[in-house]
């Protein structure tokens, strides 16, 4: 875990009972003074609320690490201070199921491979602020979470790039397979979870469900000849932060653009088994319907790949992340993991 080389802000007070360690994320821990139990955890957190959204802010991400906060009942209990996101995971891109009212699986995606850099649902018009990771089960090997300071990004990236994505603005088109019709068995292991049903992504039964579900989050839908829905919808590439008014480099580009740089291996199975199909899975392009290049993300790529520092979990870690500011990722894993995710505004 990379730590900065700087004191605690002195412009962002912190909550009582607690140490700090900066950096990315900045770490927490309850003093001999601080919360005890989780029933004291809860009140602490409670009352804490505002200035742990103002570090998450500025420092990116906070860690809770060593807090009394048993199991994923408890995090969901927690998470409940903030507001849920209005449109849960509506639409989402990653395999997730909801656990409970507002807490999800973080991601089914095969252990084998490295989740992207990303900031959540930045290819909606309509996001959540923040998100918050609790560690159930950290994995025998690997499996950490990567997180990105997206200012350092967006200031890496060549000026004349970012004019041309702000003008232009990225479309994203994304297709999701129907779970119930007669073939939904050819697509297994790794292929199964890239395309999600839309029966999960959109948390419905029927097409008036899911159709509803779309009008909400401003998504263009078409229903396929294979039972399948595709979804599209045009957002900016940057965003300026509602607290801080900085200009953020916030799209998911980079992840939904099909190239061996972002799939490596996998690339040219996706192309093969998709290219007789009704639709592929993740497509992007320019706002106007101009094509993106692999060389206009290359950049982008070198930038996220600058920038990225892995957290390595313990058992009850609660990770609460300023969702412009900070892209998260996971490294690949050995054996069992446990990690729930919330979305809040």
């Amino acid at each position: 875990m990379n730590a900065m080389p700087c004191a605690v802000s002195h412009t962002v007070e912190l909550p009582g009972g607690v140490s700090a360690e900066p950096g990315l994320p900045l770490i927490l821990r309850p003093t001999k003074d601080g919360p005890k139990d989780f029933a004291e955890v809860e009140r602490w957190y409670a009352d804490s609320r505002t200035r742990l959204e103002a570090l998450a802010t500025h420092y990116g991400a906070v860690l809770l690490r060593g807090f009394a906060m048993p199991d994923a009942h408890a995090f969901g209990k927690v998470a409940r201070c903030h507001m849920e996101h209005q449109y849960r995971y509506w639409g989402g891109a990653s395999p997730r199921a909801r656990l409970s009212e507002n807490v999800y699986e973080s991601t089914r995606i095969d252990k084998r491979f490295k989740l992207a850099l990303h900031q959540e649902k930045s290819y909606m018009l309509v996001y959540p602020r923040l998100i918050a990771f609790y560690c159930e089960q950290p994995s025998e090997q690997g499996g950490e979470t990567l997180l990105c300071d997206m200012r350092a990004v967006t200031r890496r990236l060549p000026q004349e790039l970012k004019a041309r994505f702000a003008q232009r603005g990225v479309r994203y088109r994304r297709n999701f397979r129907d779970r119930d019709r007669p073939d939904a068995g050819i697509e297994a292991g790794a292929l199964r979870e890239y395309h999600r049903v839309w029966q999960e992504a959109f948390d419905s039964e029927t097409r008036a469900q899911a159709q509803s579900h779309c009008e909400q989050a401003s998504l263009e839908l078409e229903w396929l000849s294979d039972g399948s829905l595709t979804v599209t919808n045009t957002c900016p590439a940057l965003i300026r932060h509602p607290s801080t008014g900085e200009e953020i480099w916030f799209n998911q580009c980079t992840t939904q653009h099909a190239n061996p740089r972002s799939m490596g291996p996998v690339y040219l199975l996706l192309q093969r088994f998709y290219s007789n199909r009704p639709a592929f899975p993740y497509e992007v392009q320019f706002g106007d319907g101009g094509s993106i290049a692999l060389e206009d993300l290359a950049p982008v790529y070198d930038a996220l790949d600058a920038c990225e520092t892995a957290v390595a979990w313990e058992q009850g870690d609660y990770l609460l992340i300023d969702n412009i500011h900070t892209a998260h990722g996971r490294n690949p894993y050995v054996g069992a993991r446990a990690v729930r995710v919330a979305l809040m505004e």
